[in-house]
């Protein structure tokens, strides 16, 4: 469960990003990068915290799996950011004036 949490955590924390900069660009401030990272750190708090629990029950299958599908799943995600951010740069500069 704490994986699962912490995932849906990550996506959430991605998922705002995104829409803040669909907005306009003042509206992207600090308090966005603050809420974004906090996301992030807790979302890695967690999975760092369930893995423990994992490695000394001995569960070493849940854990290496959680773990795998859990970095796949976060590294998506920034790579679709990251794509998004480099179109929407190329978009403003076709943009006419």
């Amino acid at each position: 469960m704490a994986y699962a949490a912490a995932l849906l955590a990550a996506l959430d924390a991605f998922a705002d990003m995104l829409l803040a900069r669909g907005t306009t660009a003042s509206a992207f401030g600090p308090a966005h990068g603050l809420k974004f990272g906090g996301k992030l750190a807790a979302a890695g708090i967690t999975v760092v915290s369930a893995g423990a629990v994992l490695a000394l029950d001995s569960n070493w299958f849940a854990f290496t799996v959680l773990s795998v599908v859990f970095v796949v799943v976060v590294s998506a995600a920034a790579l679709v950011m990251r794509r998004t951010a480099r179109n929407g740069r190329v978009q403003a500069e076709i943009a006419p004036r």
